[in-house]
């Protein structure tokens, strides 16, 4: 879909991560925003800055209406990342990991975003 796809950010020449705003095969109304960042580059507002621009260009598609997201329910700060932008969790579930990583037992975590909100948010400055 024309205006969704991946991005890779750069601090100089040093890559930081990436980010993605993509769409969902079948469902023409929904984007899924996601993002990656390498662990030096944690905790510089990197993930919220990249992750914000990726859910305007979600919306700037007329035909999306929401924009999902998950993560893992242990990873506290993408969870902040994902409510700053105004996202709100939806739902839980279990995780079916593979490869055991640091708190892969407590499950994923859903976030949605409407239209609305989102509108609403740009109208108050966010």
């Amino acid at each position: 879909m024309g205006g969704l796809g991946y991005w890779a950010g750069f601090d100089g020449a040093a890559f930081v991560g990436w980010w993605s705003a993509s769409s969902f095969e079948g469902r023409p109304e929904v984007s899924g925003v996601g993002y990656r960042l390498t662990a030096a580059s944690w905790g510089r507002g990197l993930a919220i800055e990249g992750a914000r621009v990726m859910v305007d260009q979600a919306f700037a598609r007329p035909e999306i209406a929401r924009v999902l997201a998950s993560t893992m329910a242990a990873h506290t700060g993408s969870r902040r990342v994902l409510e700053k932008l105004g996202m709100v969790h939806t739902a839980s579930w279990a995780a079916n990991e593979k490869h055991e990583v640091p708190g892969w037992r407590d499950g994923e975590v859903g976030y949605e975003l409407a239209r609305a909100s989102w509108q609403a948010g740009h109208r108050r400055g966010q």
